[in-house]
C-alpha cells in the first residue's frame, strides 16, 4: 500500500520491541513523553510524508490532532483521544486500518470523477447555451442530470468491500 509504519510508544524499549517484533516494524521510538510523539509526527511531515497516527491514550491526544488524520481505538481509547481523532473507529480492531485507507482512496477517487463530470457536464450546457442549443429550461434539466450523476457516482461507494 505504499506506507511504513512507526511505533511511537510511551512504554520502555523492550516493551516496544517485543510488540513491534510482534507486528513485524522495525521503526521504533519509545519513551516518548505527548511533546515527543508529536515532534515526531512532525518530523515525519517535514520530510514529505502524510501521517496517520493511531492511538487510543491521554497521551496520544496531542499526536492525533497534529497529524494529518488521526484514528482512535474507538471502544478502548480515552474520551479525549476519540474528541482529538478525524476518526474513531467503533471496534479495537486495527487490521480494519488496510480497509480504511483503501476506502479513503477511493472516496477521494470518487470526488474526483464527480467533480469533474460536473464541470464537464457544466461547460458543456454553458456552451450550448451560448450558441442557442438550450434554453434556460432545458438547461435546468441539463444541470440536475449532471447532479444526479454525482449522486450516482458517489452511491457506488455504499457499502463497498475491499480485500485486505
Amino acid at each position: 500500500m505504499n506506507t511504513s509504519t512507526v511505533l511511537l510508544t510511551g512504554d520502555n524499549r523492550m516493551t516496544a520491541d517485543y510488540f513491534a517484533a510482534q507486528a513485524g516494524i522495525t521503526n521504533i521510538k519509545a519513551d516518548l513523553l505527548p511533546e515527543d510523539k508529536v515532534k515526531s509526527i512532525i518530523e515525519l511531515q517535514k520530510n514529505g510524508n502524510q501521517v496517520c497516527m493511531i492511538g487510543d491514550g491521554v497521551n496520544d491526544a496531542p499526536a492525533l490532532k497534529t497529524a494529518d488524520v488521526g484514528v482512535a481505538m474507538g471502544s478502548m481509547g480515552s474520551d479525549i483521544a476519540v474528541e482529538a481523532a478525524d476518526i474513531a473507529l467503533m471496534s479495537d480492531d486495527i487490521s480494519r486500518i488496510p480497509y480504511l485507507k483503501r476506502l479513503a482512496n477511493a472516496t477521494a477517487a470518487t470526488i474526483k470523477l464527480s467533480i469533474t463530470l460536473s464541470m464537464c457536464i457544466n461547460f458543456i450546457a454553458v456552451t450550448c447555451s451560448v450558441l442557442g442549443i438550450l434554453n434556460p429550461t432545458t438547461g435546468a434539466l441539463v444541470h440536475n442530470a449532471g447532479s444526479c450523476f454525482v449522486v450516482l457516482i458517489a452511491a457506488l461507494l455504499y457499502d463497498r468491500k475491499f480485500e485486505c
